[in-house]
């Protein structure tokens, strides 16, 4: 399946999503977005019921013409046009890093 996005200008958004034990279950909120709660059997299931129900929340925020809740939870990335090849498979990572001090930024 081609992505419908390859080529394109996108905006990468990072949602933090806090999953804590509930009981015997799990349950995840994302702290930028007002009312979004999800459980799961397992921590990973309620971090990807999460992850589906903030594309469910942002589509709505668009639909209704809402701005993102930018902050320190929900930041936003211009992302270029990336060419990937035919049979090649693109991945990103994310990585949480001490401090600014141990990163060569000034």
């Amino acid at each position: 399946m081609r992505n419908p996005f390859e080529g394109k200008p996108a905006l990468l958004l990072r949602v933090s999503i806090v999953v804590e034990q509930d009981g015997d279950r799990f349950h995840a909120y994302a702290p930028a977005l007002k009312g979004l709660h999800v459980d799961g059997d397992t921590e990973e299931e309620a971090a990807g019921n999460a992850r589906e129900a903030i594309v469910v929340y942002l589509d709505s925020l668009a639909r209704h013409q809402d701005p993102l809740p930018v902050g320190p939870d929900l930041t936003v990335h211009e992302l270029q046009p990336l060419m990937v090849p035919e049979g090649a498979a693109l991945h990103s990572v994310t990585i949480q890093w001490p401090s600014l001090q141990m990163s060569g930024i000034s």
